[in-house]
């Protein structure tokens, strides 16, 4: 069991976005793969949308499954509001828990994994249908006493203002506050965002295909015990 934990952390791909740019976007997926990889983390969390819908071409799909079943790491991932677990979502069509070094967080309620090798538990709730009454991050269960570290997966939209709270899948200040988590990894805000003056580490990755704040971004994280997360958003 590691003394140290390095993560990495990306949400929002969107692959396949369409037709004229899906080679971009599983470009894009590969570079990014390989910028991670040079940190070497012993985690990936991809926190959301990895395809732009649930139209998805299985050709696009089988490609994904294969470049992640080829990583030497586990990798932790949620569904996001594009390829949300619809009638018809990619993730019925495809397992991609068979994927032997993939957990996928399918649960409504949410799911809770633990990974032996490296002493995490990570929690996550699967979207089904992207509305208010849907929080990502509400009743996350409290740290497992058999877990070195604890990661949440969350997809939606902090919300900070009263008048912001029809929007669809909220995240609110309280959320975080009772999420017992060494960090969070969130997803669906297009620009990245380190969530500040919070109970625990939330963060925002940005997205890796989108020009929105400082650019196409990616998180690495540094946990140390009894220590703040060290929180790293790169550019590519």
């Amino acid at each position: 069991m590691e003394q140290n934990l390095r993560l990495a952390h990306f949400s929002d791909v969107h692959l396949d976005k369409d037709t004229e740019s899906a080679d971009f976007t599983r470009n894009a997926f590969d570079n990014l793969l390989k910028e991670v990889l040079f940190h070497n983390p012993s985690l990936l969390l991809i926190a959301g949308d990895l395809f732009d819908s649930n139209d998805a071409s299985d050709y696009t799909i089988e490609w994904v499954m294969e470049k992640l079943s080829n990583l030497t790491i586990p990798v932790a991932m949620i569904p996001g509001n594009h390829d949300s677990l619809e009638q018809g979502s990619v993730y019925y069509r495809y397992d991609f828990n068979l994927i032997p070094n993939v957990d996928f967080l399918s649960q409504e309620d949410g799911g809770l994994i633990y990974i032996t090798s490296i002493g995490v538990s990570v929690w996550g709730k699967g979207i089904k249908k992207h509305d208010r009454k849907f929080r990502p991050l509400k009743n996350c269960p409290p740290r497992p006493k058999y877990s070195k570290w604890y990661i949440g997966l969350g997809h939606g939209l902090f919300i900070d203002d009263e008048t912001q709270a029809h929007r669809a899948s909220p995240i609110l200040m309280e959320d975080l506050d009772n999420c017992d988590c060494d960090y969070l990894a969130l997803g669906h805000h297009h620009a990245a965002l380190h969530l500040q003056n919070v109970a625990t580490t939330a963060v925002y990755s940005g997205s890796p295909t989108d020009d929105v704040g400082r650019g196409p971004t990616y998180v690495v994280a540094d946990l140390k015990q009894y220590k703040k997360p060290d929180v790293k958003i790169f550019t590519l």
